[in-house]
């Protein structure tokens, strides 16, 4: 068929306007993927919990009778080992954190690191102490040229909860870190006062009769070691911001797991894990009924090292402790389906935690440290 000029003119316009179109639709599919995924992401705030020095040993098997016989002679006469003891490794962590293992992990969540299963999580630190722990799992990278000791100054390195702070545009009362240890005022932020830290011997200010009378009393109550409250007011302290504040990031630092071993008193060390229990199951309770966070929160749960797996060294750890590496982590989500126990997977890192966090946010922490641990992308496998 002839056609004429005018013809011609007019299906060079149409092939113009198709290619045209073409990147077009491309761009529209891509926004509209992103918007499909956002209207499915339910979390819109992440909590990060820490045991400090929580052994994969205890939280996978509970009660080990051959430690507690090691400090206490008489340890089957006591009340705690009647009140853990039972025949199995499953029915003994179970007596030990009855919500973890009974609500958290059937219904909720799952946990990796237990190597029985073929399941491992590790630090990338090979220092296996807090400092370097904390600021791996903070800030995504280990760092152990640069932060060698418990002591070391201010982060130089800015952690998830500064790149989240100016990500989502948050306040000062919107991003917190309530944490028994004094060192997290360094460890947390490599710019101290931009959101809430109350970590050690710190004030908490409230107008709440109990939160104020337990503000006071926590420089009453001098536990054995230096440094570092006891848990329970700084999971007061927590809790209090929460019902108050509602931030959409926070971090709660538990430490006395780390300073009973350190005492080498291991019937305190099984008490403070079922008391840790019960404050994870308060906190799910506030969360739960609480409309800004009820199916809108996220949970990452996990330690800063391991330490060693003998009588000899079950107490410690550092570089010289190898088995300090191994360590374990919890996650609870409304977007994640995994649950119960890790099996046959590949080795996670503790320098995963800040890029995993974001991720529940549709975040990607790589703008800020692209060295990073990358998203743990077993959690979101569909």
């Amino acid at each position: 068929m002839y056609l004429g000029p005018r013809d011609h003119r007019s299906v060079s316009r149409i092939r113009i306007l198709r290619r045209a179109i073409r990147p077009l639709a491309v761009v529209i599919l891509a926004v509209t993927a992103v918007t499909a995924i956002s209207a499915q992401q339910q979390t819109k705030n992440v909590i990060l919990i820490t045991l400090d020095g929580a052994r994969t040993q205890e939280i996978f098997g509970g009660l080990d009778e051959e430690i507690f016989r090691s400090t206490n002679k008489s340890f089957q006469k006591t009340a705690t080992y009647k009140r853990f003891s039972a025949a199995t490794a499953k029915e003994r962590r179970e007596k030990l954190m009855p919500f973890f293992w009974k609500t958290l992990l059937v219904s909720y969540g799952s946990i990796a690191g237990d190597r029985e299963l073929n399941s491992s999580v590790q630090t990338t630190n090979k220092l296996f102490f807090s400092y370097p722990g904390y600021s791996e799992m903070l800030t995504g990278q280990a760092h152990d040229d640069v932060i060698k000791s418990n002591s070391h100054p201010q982060n130089p390195y800015p952690s998830v909860l500064d790149f989240l702070q100016k990500k989502l545009k948050l306040d000062k009362d919107q991003v917190a870190d309530f944490s028994s240890w004094d060192a997290f005022e360094r460890i947390s932020t490599n710019s101290p006062g931009k959101f809430v830290i109350n970590a050690g011997y710190m004030a908490y200010d409230s107008t709440d009769k109990e939160i104020a009378g337990l503000s006071r009393a926590q420089f009453e109550t001098l536990p054995a070691w230096n440094g570092a409250r006891f848990d329970y007011y700084t999971f007061r302290f927590a809790l209090a911001h929460m019902r108050k504040f509602h931030p959409r990031v926070i971090h709660i630092g538990f430490d006395e797991t780390d300073d009973w071993a350190h005492e080498k008193n291991y019937e305190r060390l099984l008490q403070t894990l079922n008391m840790t229990d019960g404050f994870l199951k308060e906190l799910w309770e506030l969360v739960q009924t609480d409309p800004t966070y009820k199916g809108r929160t996220s949970f990452i749960i996990t330690t800063d090292h391991g330490r060693g797996k003998t009588i000899a060294d079950w107490h410690d750890h550092g570089a010289d402790v190898a088995e300090a590496q191994n360590i374990w982590m919890a996650f609870f989500s409304p977007d994640v389906k995994l649950r119960g126990e890790w099996k046959d997977a590949e080795t996670i890192y503790l320098n995963q935690v800040p890029a995993t966090l974001c991720r529940y946010l549709n975040l990607d922490y790589s703008d800020q440290n692209p060295k990073a641990g990358k998203p743990i992308e077993q959690l979101f496998a569909e």
